[in-house]
């Protein structure tokens, strides 16, 4: 859970849901609306930085170490971890 705080905007919460781990079955079977898309792929994550910025680059990244330690809850402030 990420409370985000912005100019000119109430702040807004914005969460983060695990939703598993896709085999290659399960990436073969996903169709795409290819006219609601100019691209995607599948990221490692050392190469985040190079496609998200700010609090969703922190929110993903906590989200992977959550992960790492066993699953849980994180609470984040404009993507930097707090609790």
């Amino acid at each position: 859970m990420d409370w985000v705080e912005g100019p000119g905007r109430p702040p807004l919460v914005a969460y983060l849901y695990d939703g598993g781990v896709l085999g290659e079955e399960d990436l073969k079977a996903i169709r795409l609306q290819e006219e609601e898309l100019l691209s995607w792929r599948l990221v490692p994550r050392e190469e985040l930085g190079g496609h998200l910025i700010g609090a969703t680059l922190g929110r993903v990244l906590t989200a992977l170490d959550v992960l790492a330690e066993g699953g849980g809850t994180a609470e984040l402030e404009n993507g930097r971890r707090v609790g």
